[in-house]
């Protein structure tokens, strides 16, 4: 295998990966563990998703990843769904 496919998808695996460490986030209130190691969980979580969703960016490359931010941000993927969803009259 190609050592750029390699690095593209061991990207989007981090940055997926990163992604459920936040999801985990909202689990922490309902562990049967004290509040200080609740406490100390949070910010451990949100620094090492961040960490991983930023390592994640560096292996994709920055052409895929501005132009995925530049799809967010024109709202191209949510302007295409509502013009199959319109009525023509």
């Amino acid at each position: 295998m190609n050592i750029r496919k390699l690095k593209y998808r061991f990207g989007i695996a981090v940055i997926l990966f990163s992604i459920v460490i936040f999801f985990v986030l909202f689990a922490i209130p309902f562990l049967s563990v004290n509040v200080n190691t609740k406490l100390a969980l949070t910010p451990v979580l949100i620094v090492a998703a961040e960490v991983m969703f930023w390592l994640g960016v560096v292996l994709i490359g920055k052409d895929v990843y501005l132009n995925f931010k530049n799809k967010l941000k024109s709202g191209e993927w949510l302007s295409k769904k509502t013009d199959s969803t319109k009525n023509p009259e």
